[in-house]
């Protein structure tokens, strides 16, 4: 017979440490903030389901908000970015933080079967080292943006350029 686990008893907390983020510098609102945020916008965008544990999410509405979310944090007027590559690195950002920390959650929920959970580890753990490669991978680069030029900014003599 399985002993039902026991909870150990809560000391005094500290302070947590100040969120310095690359997300919180870039938007205002630190990690959990948008775990949280893509957490409600999905029980928003969902409907109950014969499944008690699993409703039906209508994904695309989540993510369409969630981007709008995103957007809103922009600077009005001041510092000069390119919003497309700023709405990319934010949100491709916000949405693997969520994934990374859920399917751990997942992966690590007693409440889960053991195989599941297993699983669940294995499909994080390659997803990671795959977007890992995606960003580090520079291998089909020239393919990917045909007529880009390119030259390393740290070479001895680099070519300074006027574009922007």
């Amino acid at each position: 017979m399985k002993k039902k686990p026991t909870r150990l008893k809560k000391t005094k907390q500290q302070k947590p440490p100040v969120e310095t983020s690359w997300i919180a510098y870039m938007t205002g609102r630190p990690r959990k903030w948008w775990v949280a945020e893509v957490q409600r916008l999905i029980s928003k965008h969902s409907m109950p389901t014969k499944d008690p544990h699993h409703g039906q999410t209508q994904t695309e509405k989540a993510v369409a908000e969630l981007v709008s979310t995103v957007h809103k944090t922009f600077p009005k007027k001041g510092e000069r970015f390119d919003g497309n590559m700023r709405m990319a690195a934010v949100l491709s950002y916000v949405l693997a933080l969520w994934y990374s920390r859920l399917s751990r959650a997942k992966s690590y929920d007693p409440r889960r079967p053991v195989a599941h959970r297993k699983a669940g580890y294995a499909h994080r753990l390659s997803w990671a080292m795959a977007m890992v490669l995606a960003l580090m991978d520079e291998s089909e680069d020239v393919e990917h943006f045909p007529g880009q030029n390119w030259e390393t900014p740290f070479s001895d003599h680099p070519t300074d350029g006027y574009f922007v």
